[in-house]
């Protein structure tokens, strides 16, 4: 018997490599600081004024990603809600829209999804690629040999009828790219020979390989685009009050599946032996469906089934003991934590949407901290759950007599926020949460059936409640004069103190504090020198500059030193003290005298005369034949004088008794004046 090629480039679940990596590099990305400027910072004021003002929170929209919103909270901080599947997509116009993977037509009558992070086309028939998968400029295609029939689109579903006799081909758009499947529908199309062996021609830019436990990786060039799991197949035998039934997503509960040999040919074609005994119509329960269990190249997301069995149906995370197939199934959920280094974690929690229950009553599920996941969408049994972390109970049974809705299980606690206040504190990039129906780690109570569920992955949400510690303050000043370090400003008055108050969480309200003492004769100063009455504190804006009122208690010729900090309103979180400033209260004008001169001088003619102040914080000279003076000079030294000197150069007078006027201006702007007498010569004649 010959093997039919069909020619049909199958990829279930491929999905673009360069949407899994940016998936992987996906942070939680917070409002940002108000030192960055940008809208960022105008965004999350906004928000934050708005919450305050309505009562209830306010996203920062400009801290949207495909996986995390932030939202302002009306008491102050913020809020952080990351998924483990994207749920929106930047458009070109840099807006976002949320993920809809119903499929439309587009102007060339193709469908694709509405809004989907991946580029995915599906044929509307006839000849040519039923699909194509796009992603930076590298192309997968999938294609049938003949002309396909117009396909019926359901929901993000494309059923292609008959492509062979009594076998469908079914398309899905998923959240990262496609899936397929051929629906095997009645004993009678089992028999045909075409399903003993099927071929798969892989095309476009990509080449697929085979590694040895039989998952599939596609490699355009040296990158890879895609990958899947095992290939499987399942059938649609069911039982009594079994939670679910079989369909082209994946198996039902009580389906029987197997395992579907594949190999790579040396033409790059994908080969595909489905399991005689699921084609038997003797033991299979019709229809029957056949695939690989392609997967994304890095989802966020895993099961672990106890015999490393394939599960194609990746709607649902599964956790407990299904009989049926005597089975154990853990899910794991990675969130990405980088974005919340460095930051106060008040609270953190996981909540997640329960579809199916086993059990009409509520049951445990636990969450424990776990290993890292190693593959997508099945990871091998099993990754360490490591720490407990929280249990929640609900139940959402199907019940022909009362079933009862989806339900909400929020895992919280202080061991929750406690594993998130550690990840902010290292800085790690992520934390995988392992949920089984296990209460410890040995697996104790794993194997009752009742604890079996089924959650919506795409619901579950990372929720961080969290706020910023306030940064140092920086550019302080006294007096309007900038503080530089080593050095001492000197002011005539006492002074305004003022410094810029920093804080990552833009908008948000800080409360300054200042401490104030005497520099002490020795200029050393820790933290037993006696502390003076400080100026009053007062509310300010993070980011912006906050000045008090005039100090007080402060005496002439005497130094300080002071030092401020911000406090968060909403947690109380204090920032680093600011380094210290010295000043110094200096009221005296500085003496200032010019070298006397004996002789009279003789007129217009240029004459040298030095200019002295004993004062070392003279820092210029002022000179001139009127008063006030106005030419300057700046202040120098001369070797063997222990004050301030400058030598100027003017010329004198045409005759007469003149005086020069000189004045001293030192650092505290202090001014004081002198002036010397200078004799001048009447003009000689003759």
């Amino acid at each position: 018997m010959h093997a039919v090629r069909i020619q049909h480039r199958s990829v279930r679940g491929l999905v673009v490599g360069a949407i899994a990596a940016a998936l992987g590099a996906a942070v939680l990305v917070p409002p940002a600081s108000a030192a960055t400027g940008g809208t960022a910072v105008t965004e999350a004021e906004r928000a934050a004024t708005a919450a305050a003002r309505t009562g209830r929170r306010v996203e920062v929209v400009t801290a949207r990603t495909e996986l995390t919103q932030v939202f302002a909270k009306p008491s102050g901080g913020f809020v952080a809600e990351t998924a483990a599947v994207p749920q929106r997509v930047r458009q070109a116009d840099g807006a976002w829209a949320d993920v809809d993977l119903t499929l439309r037509r587009d102007g060339d009558g193709a469908f694709r999804p509405a809004t989907s992070p991946a580029d995915v086309r599906f044929s509307a028939g006839g000849r040519g690629p039923v699909a194509t998968l796009t992603s930076g400029g590298k192309s997968l295609t999938l294609s049938w040999p003949g002309a396909l029939p117009a396909p019926v689109p359901s929901g993000d579903a494309a059923t292609y009828p008959e492509v062979l006799p009594g076998v469908d081909l079914v398309l899905r758009a998923t959240h990262t790219g496609f899936t397929h499947v051929l629906t095997v529908k009645t004993p009678r199309a089992a028999a045909n020979p075409a399903l003993r062996e099927i071929r798969f021609d892989l095309g476009g830019d990509v080449r697929v390989r085979r590694d040895a436990g039989g998952a599939l990786r596609a490699f355009a060039g040296t990158a890879e685009v895609a990958r899947g799991a095992p290939a499987e197949m399942w059938d649609s035998t069911t039982t009594t009050g079994a939670p679910t039934r079989s369909s082209p997503a994946g198996p039902g509960a009580a389906a029987r599946t197997a395992p579907v040999a594949t190999a790579i040919d040396a033409a790059g074609d994908l080969v595909l032996r489905p399991a005689p005994g699921l084609l038997d119509p003797a033991t299979a329960t019709f229809p029957v469906y056949v695939d690989p269990a392609w997967s994304a190249t890095r989802s966020r997301w895993a099961y672990a089934t106890s015999d490393n069995a394939t599960n194609s149906d990746t709607t649902r995370a599964i956790v407990g003991y299904l009989p049926d197939s005597s089975r154990t199934y853990r899910s794991y959920f990675e969130f990405p934590t980088a974005a919340l280094a460095g930051r106060h974690i008040q609270s953190a929690s996981v909540r997640m949407k329960l579809d199916h229950s086993w059990s009409c009553l509520p049951t445990p599920t636990y969450m424990y901290q776990s290993g890292p996941i190693a593959t997508t969408p099945r990871t091998a049994w099993a990754p360490a759950l490591t720490t407990l972390r929280a249990s929640a109970s609900a139940s959402a049974c199907a019940s022909a007599t009362s079933p009862q809705p989806d339900a909400v299980m929020n895992f919280t606690g202080g061991n929750v926020t406690a594993a998130i206040r550690n990840q902010a504190a290292t800085g790690a990039a992520a934390i995988t949460f392992g949920f089984c129906a296990c209460g410890d780690s040995a697996g104790t109570g794993e194997g009752d059936q009742n604890r079996y569920k089924k959650f919506y992955p795409d619901e579950a949400r990372l929720i961080v409640d969290y706020d910023s510690q306030p940064g140092q303050p920086t550019g302080l000043q006294a007096g309007g004069q900038a503080c530089v370090a080593g050095s001492r400003v000197a002011l005539p008055t006492a002074p305004t103190l003022s410094a810029v108050f920093p804080d990552a969480d833009a908008g948000q309200s800080l409360q300054t504090t200042y401490e104030l003492l005497e520099v002490p004769a020795s200029g050393g100063y820790d933290g037993s020198t006696p502390r003076l009455t400080p100026p009053a504190g007062s509310t300010v804006t993070a980011g912006d500059r906050s000045t008090t009122a005039p100090v007080t208690g402060v005496g002439t010729g005497r130094s300080y030193a002071w030092r401020t900090r911000g406090t968060d309103e909403v947690y109380g979180l204090v920032s680093p003290w600011s380094p210290w400033c010295e000043f110094t209260v200096d009221d005296q004008p500085p003496t200032v005298t010019v070298d006397p001169v004996t002789n009279p001088l003789p007129p217009q003619q240029l004459h040298t005369f030095k200019l002295r102040s004993p004062d070392p914080d003279v820092v210029t000279f002022r000179y001139g034949w009127s008063s006030p003076p106005t030419e300057e000079a700046a202040a120098g030294t001369s070797l063997g004088y222990p004050g301030r000197t400058v030598s100027v150069t003017l010329t004198t007078p045409a005759s007469g008794t003149n005086v020069l006027y000189v004045a001293a201006v030192d650092s505290a702007g202090n001014v004081g004046y002198g002036s010397v007498v200078v004799q001048v010569n009447p003009p000689v004649t003759g």
